[in-house]
């Protein structure tokens, strides 16, 4: 691969004292029983993005169990073209920090301009069942991969309604509440813009590549995106001010901004049925995560640079073997290095060949030789 994780190195992590992996292949698979510590490997990894990690765990329950040292640390080195960089994180004064190649940055966010991460987890086989708030916040996690603003607008948006809401509830300064409804409405419809064209590229990923798995067809609707569809950028601001203007005793009452993208719903479907995906059998919509998730890492491969990463705890239990085989063949497309986790080497059947294998038993990794 001409860019790759190449090194791992775990200090009082999790379950792991110490723990240094030499990475020299496209898949990386690590097996072994439940509580293992295999899941733990792969959180390491995800603390390299501006998240709080695949397992969003506080930061205390990050340190090594009996360990010493009141603090973990993470390197990560990589490798693009013959360049090396290290990555190095750990926790200071409660907060997680951020270095690269031995220099501090003041933002987690900076990792994310040398290597990207994504990931599937147990956690989200139920994301088409969850609550729309947690579907929104999946969708829109995928969205800052490609618009680098979007989750600052999206955390702006939220201050400036909390303090719309403050300003009405006291009946205090009426032309700051304008201003302030005015910059709302502006910021809805960058959000807005944003996932409309998102939505519109993963439309055109699905049309473009072939993949065994069931491609889902996904939209967004509410009333800020019928207002987007009937006017121009300019007047749509000017109308999503005017709404909430006129909704101002109702939304002091029941301290909630009523109108907004933190409305929206996010729609998936399947694409012959045009069942909804919460309707869907469990294991389309297993297709679907993973057919999503391999069409934006399409898109990310056009929209930034960096070294790609896949993270895929505990997946492979639920595919039979040809769609373990269709997956393989899709991820080798794709040339993105992905790490797996399996309680069973049989899973892996199909990739063993072509990977660097690892049991993993009370926190201990073995490399194996696989013959043939």
């Amino acid at each position: 691969m001409d860019s790759a994780i190449v090194k791992l190195i775990c200090k009082n992590f999790r379950s792991y004292r110490m723990l240094e992996l030499h990475i020299s292949s496209q898949f990386v698979v690590f097996y072994g029983e439940n509580g293992a510590g295999k899941t733990n490997i792969l959180e390491a990894i995800s603390l390299f993005s501006s998240d709080r990690g695949l397992r969003k765990a506080p930061i205390s329950d990050l340190n090594s169990l009996g360990s010493p040292s009141s603090s973990w640390n993470v390197d990560l080195l990589l490798e693009k073209n013959s360049c090396k960089t290290l990555l190095s994180t750990t926790t200071l004064n409660g907060r997680r920090t951020a270095r690269i190649d031995g220099s501090g940055v003041p933002s987690l966010s900076k990792f994310e301009e040398t290597l990207w991460l994504l990931w599937v987890v147990p956690s989200m086989n139920n994301i088409f069942i969850n609550s729309m708030a947690d579907r929104r916040a999946f969708f829109d996690h995928l969205v800052s991969g490609y618009d680098k603003k979007h989750k600052y607008n999206l955390k702006k948006l939220m201050e400036l309604q909390k303090e719309r809401l403050h300003v009405i509830f006291h009946r205090k300064n009426e032309d700051w509440l304008q201003v302030l409804e005015e910059k709302i409405a502006e910021e809805n419809v960058k959000i807005t813009k944003s996932r409309l064209e998102f939505v519109k590229l993963l439309r055109e990923i699905f049309d473009t590549y072939p993949s065994e798995f069931l491609r889902p067809i996904v939209d967004i609707s509410g009333e800020i995106e019928k207002i987007y569809h009937c006017n121009s950028e300019e007047d749509a601001v000017l109308e999503i001010a005017d709404i909430l203007r006129k909704n101002r005793y109702e939304d002091s009452e029941k301290q909630t901004t009523s109108t907004g993208v933190l409305k929206t719903l996010w729609k998936t479907s399947h694409r012959k049925t045009l069942l909804m995906a919460e309707n869907c059998s469990t294991g389309e919509q297993k297709a679907f995560l993973i057919s999503l998730i391999l069409a934006v890492f399409r898109i990310y491969q056009r929209s930034r640079s960096g070294i790609p990463v896949l993270l895929l705890d505990d997946l492979m239990v639920h595919l039979d073997k040809k769609r373990r085989q269709n997956l393989a063949e899709e991820l080798i497309c794709l040339n993105v290095q992905t790490f797996f986790t399996g309680t069973d080497i049989n899973f892996f059947q199909d990739i063993l060949a072509v990977s660097q294998v690892y049991q993993v038993e009370k926190s201990i990794c073995t490399l194996q030789k696989i013959e043939g």
